[in-house]
This record gives C-alpha cells, sequence and structure tokens, in this order.
C-alpha cells in the first residue's frame, strides 16, 4: 500500500514547474500593487513581467490532461483506490492553489485600483487580463510557447500567432472558450475569497475589541422579597 501512495505522489517536473511560473505573477502582485505613493523605476517593468507571467497562473487549469496520461498510462497500473484518494486530489490541490494565484493577483490589482481613485478601470481591466490570459492559455498549450518567448524569439511568436488565427477559427474559438472558463471561474471564487476575507477580518475585530472579562466577576444574589 505504502509503494503504490508513494507512485501517485511521485514528483513530477511539469506539475512543480508550472506551479512555480503559476505563483510568479502572485509574488509580482504582492509587491507591485502594495499601497504606497512612490513608485520605483522597476514599478513599470514589474508590471509588465506581470502581464507577462499571469497567463502562467491559468495554464493549469489545462493541466487536466496530464491526470488522465497519468492514470491511463501509467505503469504500473495504479489501482483505483490510489487514484480516487491520493492522484485526484493531488492534481485538485494544485489546480486550485495555481488558479487562486490568478484569483488574488487580480483581487490585489483591483483593490490597488480603487485605492488610486481608478475604480471604474477595475472591471474593464479584470476583463482585459483574462482575455489576455486565454490568448496566453492556448498558446501555451497548442503553440508550445513560452512567457520568456516574447523577449526571447519575438519573431517565432508573432509568426505562430498568426499563422493560428488565420489558418482557420480553431484558434478563436478555443481563446473564446478559455476566456469564458477563466472569468466565469475567476469571478466565482472572487465571491468566496472575499466572502472569506472578510469573515476572517470581520472575526479579528471582534476579537480585538471584545470586552475584557474581569478578574473577579460580580455574582448575582437573589433579592430579598419585599415585604
Amino acid at each position: 500500500m505504502i509503494d503504490w501512495i508513494h507512485l501517485a505522489l511521485q514528483p513530477q517536473f511539469h506539475l512543480g514547474w508550472n506551479l512555480f511560473l503559476a505563483l510568479v505573477p502572485l509574488a509580482l502582485a504582492c509587491w507591485i500593487f502594495r499601497r504606497t505613493l512612490r513608485r520605483g523605476w522597476l514599478w513599470w517593468p514589474l508590471l509588465v513581467v506581470f502581464i507577462i507571467f499571469l497567463p502562467n497562473a491559468a495554464y493549469v487549469l489545462t493541466d487536466i490532461i496530464h491526470f488522465i496520461d497519468e492514470v491511463r498510462y501509467s505503469e504500473p497500473q495504479l489501482p483505483e483506490w490510489s487514484v480516487a484518494y491520493v492522484v485526484i486530489p493531488k492534481y485538485v490541490l494544485f489546480i486550485f492553489v495555481g488558479f487562486q494565484s490568478h484569483v488574488i493577483s487580480l483581487i490585489l490589482m483591483g483593490d490597488y485600483m480603487r485605492w488610486i481613485h481608478r475604480k471604474h478601470w477595475v472591471i474593464p481591466a479584470e476583463f482585459g487580463l483574462n482575455f489576455l490570459c486565454s490568448v496566453g492559455v492556448f498558446w501555451g498549450r497548442y503553440l508550445r510557447l513560452n512567457s520568456w518567448d516574447i523577449v526571447t524569439k519575438p519573431q517565432r511568436l508573432a509568426h505562430r500567432a498568426i499563422e493560428s488565427l488565420v489558418a482557420n477559427n480553431f484558434g478563436i474559438v478555443m481563446i473564446l472558450r478559455y476566456f469564458i472558463i477563466i472569468t466565469a471561474l475567476y469571478y466565482v471564487l472572487k465571491v468566496i475569497d472575499l466572502a472569506v476575507w472578510d469573515y476572517i477580518y470581520q472575526r479579528r475585530l471582534k476579537h480585538l475589541f471584545a470586552p475584557e472579562p474581569t478578574e473577579h466577576p460580580v455574582e448575582h444574589m437573589a433579592m430579598p422579597p419585599v415585604e
């Protein structure tokens, strides 16, 4: 049994690498969307890097194909109980953490934009970045392009991207599908995350402002009847 669990949990490079890339935009968002009045000279370049790497967080949704391959083609064949109790939770946790990086990054961006009095830009920015992520996910999954190809191989990236859109409607259809899925999941998880955060925040406030118990509580004594 231990051997089967070890086999089901064996480290896989593509999962670890994709999770690392998914957490990069979250790390950048935590820095560039801080509430500070001064923006250093690195702010705008890091914002560009954030936008370039953001599709990696949504890309983890497509890694479900690795789950199918692992279940179907693993050698030796994994028993059903290890798939149900080990492999499925492993992929659920991986996809959840990766896509939460996308959600939290955009929440931090929206909070920062409201702080600088750009509230009316939040929803357009969310839709715009979700669409760019849909394009990036399509490029990564079907064209096998990487985020850094924008810098290292810009001509190849432009050629492959234009060719995929002009050749047939497959690229456009897949980008629109990814856009609908990513946007829908984003807003569902955004509502849940904000509700959880609000609950934790309210509990913290209630704890901070709760009255302190007295060291010697006054006992309630029965009053003698009035004659």
